[in-house]
């Protein structure tokens, strides 16, 4: 879309805006990694920008500035070519001439090189750059004509990161994996408590009459839909009936439980204890269903088999930042059918952060106006500065947007159908400059003393995100938020049981420099704007004590903040855990002094949602390879990390160093009662761009599915370690080889263009020849090869066996679609 600015701005400009027409000249701009150096883990990446002037103007040597966004800064004087690299705000940055560059005649180009922190993949790339001049200061023209090139880590070597995952390592990850036959394979995923086979199969030529009471008709018509394909529109004589009933569930007390009867002749039967659990033994018979998918005429064999079955945890949860970089409507719809399939029942949605707004709060425009959008210039009063890429054009995709009020009712509505509870998040009080910055033209709702002269920086790099305590106006917008959410709730038929109250990365310094906050301590006597957490807290209590809600929030608002042996420490906070706050856990980073806090807050009796970014922040990049996207501050996430989580015995995930460990709480049994579920989270920095959310999601979600709704596995149980590894090597493979058999395949018939992450295949030389594995065994995914150093295609040959090893082999997976996953490569 062409800016509408353009006509105002002076032809220097124009010359240097790109699209701006085809007689105008325009600027390249090319990023590289050059190298790294690396000493003990830490160290520096070296970069360069080249600028090439492509047009018939010279530029100027002053006068401009490029900026762009990043996860990394530049380092300190590290700058060369006569040129500054400087901070704006969080991730965005910009680059300036300075004494020293003579301008860029037409035709030529400079290298500018810098130094930054070690850079992991291409989500740390800078990304949607931008020219601005100082004739327009408030006019930003993207710059089409940029690359960030790719970039390769050799393993091995002085200066480089000895820790990517080569084709040989992910060989040797891979060789613990058996193939096992398609009849071989657990029926039903996730595992159920139990199941039986009856002997037999029942023979379908037609569509099933579906029998249900009233209370079942939405069930009745799921079960219709995913079945109708597998029959023509006429049948082919009388068929058994598919029955559903609410009833008991012997053994089991879960609202969420069900049986599971196929017949060879009475047919099939499901009983759950509530509609949900009729939901759930559904999903159960649609994995009984051909991977495939229908044969023309064929009409349907399911074999005879009894399933008894209920969920571990009542809470089974999954996590969508959508404030960060938004995602629309239409993706939180294909989101929930994915979590529906595999038996998720709460989607928890991240709706505000710095970065954005994302909810219509009718009663308060200044959220949509301002909060939803981002753009140039970033001091702007009418929107939030570009992050994460999102350029300088305001309404951008992923930048700004924002879930009307209609559009929030129907994502309600779409999920209670489908069993799954929403969980809003209104992150306070850190985490709220897209609130604040929309809010201060207005002091009836202002969150921010005008005269705070407060000095913080955040985690993300913000000096002004977090909400002052001692305001009124700030708590009659937070009543204000809460009681309209609890209006689109209730309009939609769903009334909000849970939400969300945020609570984490408050930063240290906050409120120390406003003379509001000043006043209130002195008022009430305070001696600490420490206090102030529970000042505010308790306010927000009371708020939704009146509308029938309980507080929820990451786990510091569960902590307080004390000191022992002259160092800062989190301790339980046990006034609220007696008010019946939840608490979702996050930090277990090994060596970071909180790996047992979730048990330390159940013990105590908080009810606690396990989220540990060890295993289940699926954000976190799967390995260490530059080809990845995702962060690495916590480590890496893979499906194995995902799988390996045992929730109620974290020291099960051993750590390099398993010292860490050494004196931490385990959990007591009053301490599991107050487990309630596990969640994944997604935080949506890196995902700014089409088909990146299914990336980072799948194929985790399966660990996550896995992990909340079966039993531990016996290798889990096991104390023998010989034994435990055997039994793990075992459970491993049945786990890959229902994924990669049926699960993928399944969903690449079913949720068309679905862009999960293929995996790379491991390559070993041995003999002279290159053997190869894959992660995901089994029909749904075909290895082929080059030889010649070109990247493999749908038409080249296909892996049979050990391919010789001559010149550069190249290997990829293809899934049913044909769609290839990254490419694993040995030889020159």
């Amino acid at each position: 879309m062409r800016n509408p600015f353009l006509p105002a701005l002076p032809a220097l400009l124009l010359a240097f805006t790109p699209g701006a027409g085809a007689a105008q000249t325009s600027l390249q701009l090319r990023w590289e990694l050059v190298g790294d150096s690396v000493t003990n883990d830490w160290g520096a990446s070296r970069a360069t920008f080249t600028l090439t002037n492509r047009g018939t103007t010279p530029l100027p040597s002053s006068g401009w500035t490029i900026y762009y966004n990043a996860l990394h800064s530049a380092q300190p004087g590290s700058v060369g070519a006569g040129f500054v690299i400087e901070d704006v705000i969080a991730d965005l940055h910009r680059l300036a001439p300075a004494t020293g560059f003579a301008g860029l005649a037409p035709g030529a180009s400079i290298r500018i090189p810098y130094l930054t922190d070690l850079l992991l993949n291409r989500s740390f790339v800078p990304k949607g750059p931008y020219i601005v001049f100082d004739t327009a200061k408030d006019v930003g023209a993207t710059l089409n004509d940029y690359v960030a090139l790719p970039f390769e880590r050799p393993p091995q070597g002085a200066g480089h990161d000895p820790r990517v995952v080569t084709p040989e390592h992910q060989f040797t990850l891979d060789s613990i994996i058996r193939v096992i036959p398609a009849n071989e394979l657990p029926a039903v995923f996730p595992t159920p408590v139990e199941v039986t086979s009856t002997g037999g199969a029942l023979r379908l030529s037609a569509m099933p009459p579906v029998e249900e009471p009233e209370a079942l008709r939405n069930e009745a018509a799921f079960a219709a839909e995913y079945l109708r394909p597998y029959f023509g529109t006429k049948g082919k004589g009388a068929v058994p009936p598919l029955r559903l009933d609410v009833g008991a569930v012997a053994g089991q007390t879960s609202p969420e439980a069900y049986t599971l009867v196929v017949d060879p002749v009475q047919g099939i039967r499901i009983v759950g204890a509530s509609p949900a659990g009729v939901f759930y033994g559904l999903q159960s018979l649609r994995s009984l269903l051909p991977p495939a998918g229908p044969t023309p005429r064929a009409g349907l064999v399911l074999p005879a088999i009894r399933v008894v079955d209920a969920p571990r945890f009542e809470y089974r949860g999954f996590m969508l930042d959508v404030a960060r970089n938004f995602h629309s409507k239409a993706a939180a719809l294909r989101t929930l059918d994915l979590l529906a399939r595999y038996k998720i029942n709460v989607f928890h949605i991240h709706l505000t952060d710095d970065e954005g707004w994302r909810i219509e709060i009718p009663s308060l425009p200044e959220l949509t106006a301002v909060g939803t959008r981002r753009g140039h210039p970033p001091d702007s009063g009418r929107h939030l500065p570009p992050a994460f890429g999102s350029g300088p054009e305001v309404d951008r995709p992923f930048g700004s947007g924002v879930y009307a009020r209609a559009d929030y009712v129907e994502i309600l509505r779409y999920a209670a159908a489908r069993h799954i509870e929403v969980i809003p998040e209104i992150e306070m009080p850190g985490h709220a400059r897209a609130a604040i910055k929309a809010m201060q033209g207005n002091q009836s709702y202002r969150l921010d003393d005008p005269a705070d002269r407060s000095v913080y920086t955040s985690a993300q790099g913000y000096h002004d995100n977090v909400m002052n305590p001692a305001l009124e106006s700030t708590y009659r917008f937070i009543e204000r938020v809460i009681g309209d959410v609890v209006a689109m709730h209730r309009e939609a038929g769903v009334p909000l049981r849970h939400i969300h109250m945020g609570g984490d990365e408050v930063p240290n310094g906050v409120w120390a420099g406003s003379p509001a906050v000043q006043a209130y301590l002195k008022a009430h006597d305070l001696t600490s704007v420490d206090d102030l957490w529970f000042v505010f807290y308790g306010r927000v209590e009371q708020i939704l004590k009146a509308q029938g809600l309980v507080p929820s929030g990451w786990e510091e608002i569960a902590v307080r903040k004390t000191s022992r042996d002259g160092r800062r420490t989190n301790i339980p906070n046990p006034d609220f855990a007696a008010r019946g706050w939840r608490a979702y856990v996050w930090n277990n980073v090994p060596g970071g002094g909180a790996e047992d806090l979730a048990y330390r807050l159940a013990n105590g009796g908080y009810d606690v949602v396990l989220s540990p970014v060890s295993n289940l922040y699926f954000d976190l990049a799967w390995n260490e390879n530059p080809e990845e996207t995702g962060l690495d501050w916590g480590g890496y996430v893979d499906l194995r990390k995902s799988f390996q989580f045992i929730p109620l015995d974290y020291y099960r995930n051993v750590p390099a160093d398993p010292s860490v460990f050494v004196g931490k709480d385990r959990l007591t049994d009053y301490g599991r009662a107050h487990v309630v579920g596990i969640q994944g989270n997604l935080w949506s920095e890196t995902l700014g761009a089409e088909g990146r959310l299914e990336y980072m999601l799948l194929p985790k979600l399966f660990a996550l599915a896995e992990r909340a709704w079966a039993p531990d596995p016996d290798w889990a149980r096991e104390r023998d370690a010989a034994k435990a590894e055997s039994l793990y090597r075992e459970a491993w493979s049945r786990f890959v080889n229902v994924l990669g058999q049926r699960e993928l395949p399944r969903l690449d018939r079913e949720v068309p263009g679905l862009n999960y992450r293929i995996p790379t295949p491991g390559l070993k030389v041995e003999a002279g020849m290159v053997r190869c594995s894959l992660e995901l065994p089994g029909g749904g995914f075909t290895l082929r090869y080059t030889t010649d150093g070109s990247e493999p295609t749908v038409q080249s040959p296909e892996v049979r066996g050990p391919i010789p090893f001559r010149g550069t082999v190249r290997v990829a997976a293809f899934n049913t679609t044909g769609r290839k996953g990254y490419t694993a490569r040995v030889g020159s």
